[in-house]
């Protein structure tokens, strides 16, 4: 009986001495092991986390690009039946226009060429001097297919196209203008486009030096762009600068300060 014991106790010990050789012969491999599941864990629980709950510049963001009460307006088209050359040889000043209306198309053709975005990292069709952008266009629709009659403003984009019009007010301004005006080029007119710069956010561009000329020059780049994509178009249109901007500001909304700079009657030439 006495020597059962002692064979069992001799085979505890046995027994016992196997599972402390394993243990520390696999101390080390288990330990990476559920080292590794641990940070797996934690890594997609971080990972699932920042999906659901975006920063606040990402939210910024998305709100900047797509606003609530945009117009989408119809992607312009890069190439014509017309070269630049010839564009250039029939382009002229057109004072008389009837009344007929213009479409959507046109109208977003027009915008775009005056200050779209035309590639992937926000350039615009007008050069701009650091890359500021100061200038805004409005249009005033009188008689534009599928827009009510009002004043939008022209939304570019950032870093990428927008091209978008923002409603400001939806009013009927076109007899308000002529009468304002007195300039037969507003009679009747369907559209005007009204170009106006931030001297302000340019001169800020150069550490706070006025640089209102260069300003004054993309504002020139843009309405001949938009003067030329019109003759595309077989459009017609000017440049008005005579007009008491006091007056203007009575019946147009733009920012307080921005300066008005010149208004772009567009419609059939008789």
């Amino acid at each position: 009986m006495k020597k059962k014991k002692v064979v069992e106790k001799q085979k505890q010990k046995q027994s016992l001495k196997l599972v402390l050789e394993f243990a520390k012969k696999w101390q080390t491999p288990l330990l990476t092991v559920l080292a590794v599941l641990a940070l797996s864990l934690i890594a997609f629980i971080i990972c699932i986390q920042e999906k659901k709950v975006p920063s606040q510049e990402e939210s910024s963001a998305v709100e900047l690009v797509l606003p609530a009460d945009g117009i989408s307006l119809p992607l312009p088209d890069y190439r014509s039946a017309s070269s630049i050359e010839l564009v250039l040889k029939n382009r002229k000043t057109r004072l008389d226009f009837t009344d007929t209306a213009l479409t959507l198309k046109q109208v977003s053709q027009i915008l775009w060429a005056a200050q779209g975005v035309n590639v992937d990292w926000g350039d615009r069709t007008a050069p701009s001097a650091k890359s500021t952008y100061p200038l805004t266009v409005f249009l005033i629709a009188n008689n534009v297919t599928g827009l009510e009659a009002g004043e939008y403003q022209y939304l570019p984009g950032d870093r990428t196209m927008l091209h978008q019009l923002k409603p400001i007010k939806k009013v009927e301004m076109g007899e308000a203008l002529f009468d304002l005006l007195n300039q037969s080029s507003f009679k009747d007119i369907p559209a005007i486009l009204v170009i106006t710069g931030d001297m302000t956010k340019m001169a800020e561009a150069y550490g706070g030096i006025n640089h209102d000329k260069e300003v004054y020059m993309e504002a020139g780049y843009t309405a001949q762009n938009a003067a030329l994509e019109v003759e595309s178009l077989k459009l017609g249109t000017n440049v008005s600068t005579n007009f008491d901007e006091l007056k203007i500001r009575e019946l147009i909304t733009v920012s307080t300060g921005d300066t008005i700079i010149a208004l772009m009657p567009i419609g059939y030439p008789k």
